[in-house]
C-alpha cells in the first residue's frame, strides 16, 4: 500500500497484535456508543411513559416497527463493513472509496421508499397488530413524524459500518453518544412543552428524534468525505453503481433479513402479548427497552467481530478468527450468567419508574426475571452472525434466526399463549429458544471457520 493511501485511509490493522486486545479496544467505544442509543430509546420510554399507561402501550406497538428500519440499516450497514474490511485489509483506496460511496447512495433510496411505504401503511398495519381505539390515534401522531427519520437512521448506520471496517470505532462511539444527550435533553422540552415550547406529548417525542439523528446524519457524510476521504460521486463511480451495490448486497440483503427476522418476529410476539391486554404489551415494552441496555455488550462484540473476521480473512489468518470466536463463547456464557442474577435482583426497583400501574411493573419483572437467562447465548447468536457477514457468507445467519425464530419460538409461544394462559410461560418459550439457537451457531461458525482455513492452519494449535 502506497504511502499516499495510508494517509488517507487512516485504518487500523487488525491482523497483527493480541486478538483479545483488538477486540476489547473497538468494543469499548461501540459499548458506549451503544449504551448512549440504548438510552436514547430508554429516554424515550422514560418520558412517554409518564404520559399514561395508553400511550406507554402505543410505543408498544411502535416499537417492532422502528427495529424493522434498523435492522435494515444494520443490514446493509453489514454489507459495506464486509466488503470495505476486506478491501482495507488489501490496502486499496480505490475500492474502498467505490464502496462507501455507493453504499451511502443505497442507503438513501432504501430510506426513501422506508418513508413512503410507511406513511401509507400506518393504520392497517397497527390495526393488524392489535392496537385499538385508544392506542391507534397516538400511533399515528408518532408515526407521521417519525417516518421521515429513516434517511437520518439509516444513511448514518451505513457511513458508521464504513468507519468500523477501517478499524474506527472511537469516533462512532463519541457521534452515537452526542445524539443521545441531544435527545434526553429535547425529549422532555417537546413532550411536555418545557421553556416556552408547545405540549406535543407523542409528536413531541417523534420530532426530538428527527432532529437528533439528522444531526448525526450530517456529522458521518462529513467525517467520511474530509476525515476517512472515501466519498467522491464521480462519473466513474456512478458508473459502477450496478458492480459494487451487487457486492455490498450480497452480504447486506441476507444482513438485512437476518436483522429484520428479529423485529418481524418481535411484531408477531406484541400482537400475540396484545391478547392479555395493552398492560401486558406496556410491561413487555418497558422490559424490552431495559433489555436492550443490559446487553449492549453483546451488541458492541456483534460489531466489531466483522470487522475483524473481515481483515483477518484477507490476510487468511483463520486462526485468529477462531480464537477470537472462542474467546466470545467464553465471555458471553460467563457475562450472561452474571447479568441474569444482576437483574433479577434489581428488575422491581427499575421496573417501578416505568409506570405507577401494578399490572405493568409485574408483566415486566416476570420477563426481566426469565428472559435473562437466555442472553448469553442470545449473544452469540449475534456475534456468529456477524462473523459469518464478516466473512462474506452470510446465508447461515439467516437460517440461523429463521430457526430461532420460525422453528422454535412461534410453535413455543403460541402454545404457552393459548393452552398455558399465562405471559411468564411465553417469556419462557422465547428464553428457551435463544438456549437452543444460541447452541447451533456456536456449532456452526466453528465448523465454517475451520473449513475455510487452510489445512495447515487448521491443524495448529490455538495461540
Amino acid at each position: 500500500m502506497s504511502g499516499s493511501n495510508t494517509r488517507k485511509s487512516p485504518n487500523v490493522n487488525l491482523t497483527e497484535g493480541p486478538v483479545h486486545k483488538h477486540l476489547i479496544r473497538m468494543a469499548l467505544p461501540m459499548m458506549v456508543g451503544i449504551t448512549a442509543s440504548m438510552g436514547f430509546i430508554l429516554a424515550d420510554t422514560y418520558f412517554i411513559g409518564q404520559l399514561g399507561p395508553e400511550e406507554l402501550a402505543a410505543m408498544g406497538f411502535v416499537g417492532p416497527i422502528a427495529m424493522i428500519i434498523v435492522a435494515a440499516s444494520i443490514g446493509v450497514s453489514a454489507g459495506t463493513s464486509s466488503v470495505m474490511a476486506r478491501a482495507s485489509g488489501r490496502g486499496d483506496h480505490q475500492e474502498l472509496t467505490r464502496l462507501a460511496t455507493i453504499s451511502l447512495i443505497m442507503a438513501v433510496l432504501i430510506s426513501l421508499s422506508f418513508t413512503l411505504i410507511g406513511l401509507l401503511t400506518i393504520e392497517p398495519l397497527f390495526t393488524m397488530m392489535g392496537a385499538d381505539e385508544n392506542t391507534l390515534p397516538m400511533i399515528r401522531d408518532y408515526m407521521q413524524i417519525w417516518y421521515w427519520s429513516p434517511l437520518f437512521i439509516i444513511v448514518p448506520m451505513v457511513a458508521m459500518g464504513a468507519m468500523r471496517a477501517l478499524g474506527d470505532t472511537a469516533l462512532q462511539g463519541k457521534l452515537m453518544l452526542f445524539a443521545a444527550l441531544a435527545n434526553v435533553i429535547l425529549d422532555p422540552i417537546l413532550i411536555f412543552g418545557l421553556f416556552g415550547f408547545p405540549r406535543l406529548e407523542m409528536t413531541g417525542a417523534a420530532l426530538a428524534t428527527l432532529i437528533t439523528r439528522s444531526g448525526t446524519f450530517m456529522a458521518v457524510l462529513y467525517y467520511l468525505a474530509y476525515r476517512f476521504q472515501v466519498i467522491k460521486f464521480t462519473r466513474e463511480i456512478m458508473g459502477s453503481f450496478k458492480i459494487y451495490a451487487r457486492k455490498i448486497m450480497h452480504v447486506g440483503l441476507p444482513a438485512m433479513g437476518t436483522n429484520m427476522i428479529i423485529p418481524l418476529s418481535g411484531g408477531i410476539v406484541i400482537a400475540i402479548i396484545a391478547l392479555f391486554g395493552n398492560d401486558a404489551v406496556a410491561g413487555t415494552n418497558v422490559a424490552m427497552r431495559i433489555e436492550a441496555v443490559t446487553i449492549i455488550v453483546f451488541y458492541a462484540l456483534s460489531a466489531v467481530i466483522g470487522p475483524f473476521a473481515g481483515q483477518n480473512m484477507g490476510a487468511g489468518k483463520y486462526d485468529r478468527i477462531e480464537k477470537a470466536l472462542q474467546q466470545c463463547a467464553l465471555f458471553a456464557v460467563i457475562w450472561g450468567g452474571v447479568l441474569a442474577v444482576a437483574i433479577a435482583l434489581v428488575a422491581p426497583a427499575i421496573t417501578v419508574h416505568f409506570s405507577d400501574e401494578a399490572a405493568i411493573q409485574e408483566v415486566a419483572n416476570s420477563y426481566l426475571y426469565i428472559m435473562p437467562i437466555s442472553y448469553g447465548a442470545y449473544g452469540f447468536v449475534m456475534t456468529a452472525n456477524a462473523t459469518f457477514n464478516g466473512l462474506g457468507r452470510p446465508i447461515p445467519g439467516v437460517v440461523i434466526s429463521t430457526l430461532r425464530v420460525a422453528v422454535f419460538q412461534f410453535p413455543l409461544v403460541l402454545i404457552a399463549a393459548f393452552f398455558l394462559s399465562d405471559m411468564r410461560y411465553v417469556f419462557a418459550a422465547s428464553s428457551l429458544s435463544n438456549i437452543l439457537t444460541g447452541a447451533i451457531a456456536y456449532i456452526w461458525i466453528m465448523k465454517t471457520v475451520r473449513r475455510m482455513a487452510p489445512a495447515q492452519l487448521a491443524e495448529q494449535p490455538a495461540e
